[in-house]
């Protein structure tokens, strides 16, 4: 076995002798193309960074130059858009709209522009709007302005109803909204786009009201063609966006004659949104200045919701003065300055105020602050008119069941209504832009042929 493997061996080493040269020769070669191949690499890799880099600075220099004449059409229209009036709406709609579709101007910039073209022309800053990508829709939020109607429930010419000019802008921009919450959904991307606005339960709470309008076309449009489904869809995103559906679908009755069953179904739905609505207005959520806001939207629709407000004011008048403080507060401002639509007013004396004050006259275990705010309260509405039997009746009960209480609420009663009284003949100088009493009816603006 030694001698074959020696002998082996020999062969071996006699090959490496023999062929010495050629062995060395492919080595080296090995060597070399191996050294090559890693220079060669070493090479590609360098080539490559330098083309990324070459590509980065060049990138770098067209975003620059992009920059720089983007800034140029810029400053040779802004005295375009920086127009005002009527008779520039055209001009100002070209130009900015060319700079929006061409992607020149920042669009927080186009929306601005936007906006106050939007006080000439509606519907060519709606034209702006949605050709506008990567809107901040706050700033539409922002824009939105609510009129007194909106805002009350009537319409007087009042200062503080000066926002009513910008009403057909404000019916564009909830127009807008309408339309990209209508393509978000075709998209399958129900989660993006002016919902966004309803992430945030305290922002939707302070503001409720301007929200609930801002969305009321979509929601209505819903309602109308009977999408339930999508109508959950919508409430599933958030909290605040349910209480924005909660308050508009509280009013979107339509009057239609309905079958049996889709009448049971309609109830139903209202029922659900009523009950959600009331529980949250008394949830841990919703702190008094909540509930105040919350009274301020329900004041100014109350009789479109057909009763679905009824019991919520009920019982925030039940609630003791800690927890409902701001809640009378709100209701005690609205009703002293006749903020309210006058059918309005005779629901809620009549639904609301007088069976409440009757109810906790008749309680002997009511709590006497309570009641005082209850009477506060009803002094400053009207008594029903003598054609109005029954109600008229319900109100002498309730003068009887004062009479019989004690005489801090009689004096309550009676102090707060004769001081309503001259308040309103006389209101203090800081009170008169938002008086309603003595404000005149809007004035109407003559028809012209093209209307």
């Amino acid at each position: 076995m030694s001698d074959e493997h020696q002998h082996q061996t020999s062969k071996f080493g006699h090959f490496i002798q023999t062929y010495s040269s050629f062995l060395s020769s492919f080595v080296i070669g090995v060597a070399g193309l191996i050294a090559t191949s890693v220079w060669q690499y070493r090479q590609s890799k360098t080539a490559e960074a330098q083309a990324i880099s070459e590509q980065a600075i060049a990138k770098t220099k067209a975003d620059n130059d992009w920059r720089i004449t983007r800034a140029d059409i810029l400053s040779k229209n802004l005295d375009v858009l920086s127009k005002q009036g009527p008779g520039t709406a055209d001009q100002r709609f070209g130009v900015l709209l060319s700079l929006t579709r061409g992607a020149i101007i920042d669009p927080e910039l186009a929306v601005s522009y936007a906006l106050e073209l939007g006080k000439d022309n509606p519907s060519y800053m709606r034209s702006v709007l949605e050709s506008t990508s990567n809107k901040n829709y706050l700033q539409l939020l922002q824009g939105f302005k609510l009129t007194c109607l909106q805002r009350f429930g009537v319409e007087k010419a009042a200062d503080i109803c000066k926002d009513d000019a910008l009403s057909d802008r404000s019916d564009a921009i909830a127009q807008v909204v309408q339309d990209e919450m209508s393509a978000a959904a075709a998209a399958g991307k129900p989660a993006e786009g002016p919902i966004s606005l309803l992430r945030d339960e305290r922002e939707v709470q302070e503001n409720a009201g301007r929200l609930s309008w801002l969305f009321e076309p979509f929601l209505q449009d819903l309602y109308e063609r009977r999408q339930w489904q999508e109508i959950q869809r919508f409430e599933g995103f958030s909290t605040g966006a349910r209480l924005v559906s909660a308050i508009v679908l509280a009013t979107a009755r339509t009057g239609e004659l309905l079958s049996p069953s889709e009448a049971t179904t309609v109830e139903k739905f209202h029922a659900e949104r009523r009950k959600w609505l009331a529980d949250y207005v008394f949830g841990a959520s919703c702190d008094p200045e909540c509930r105040g806001k919350m009274v301020d939207v329900m004041l100014s629709s109350f009789g479109e919701a057909q009763g679905d407000y009824d019991e919520p004011m009920r019982r925030l008048l039940r609630e003791s003065r800690a927890a409902a403080g701001a809640t009378l507060g709100h209701l005690h401002a609205r009703l002293l300055w006749c903020q309210i639509d006058a059918g309005d007013l005779v629901e809620l004396r009549d639904r609301v105020l007088v069976p409440a004050f009757v109810e906790a006259l008749g309680n002997p275990h009511a709590d006497a602050g309570t009641l005082e705010d209850i009477a506060g309260v009803v002094a400053l509405v009207p008594p029903p008119d003598a054609s109005d039997a029954k109600d008229l009746a319900t109100w002498k009960t309730m003068l009887g069941a004062l009479a019989k209480a004690n005489e801090k609420v009689q004096r309550t009663f009676n102090t707060r209504r004769a001081s309503a009284a001259r308040e309103r003949v006389n209101p203090p100088p800081m009170i008169k832009k938002v008086d309603f009493c003595n404000a005149a009816a809007p004035s109407v603006a003559p028809a012209t042929l093209d209307q």
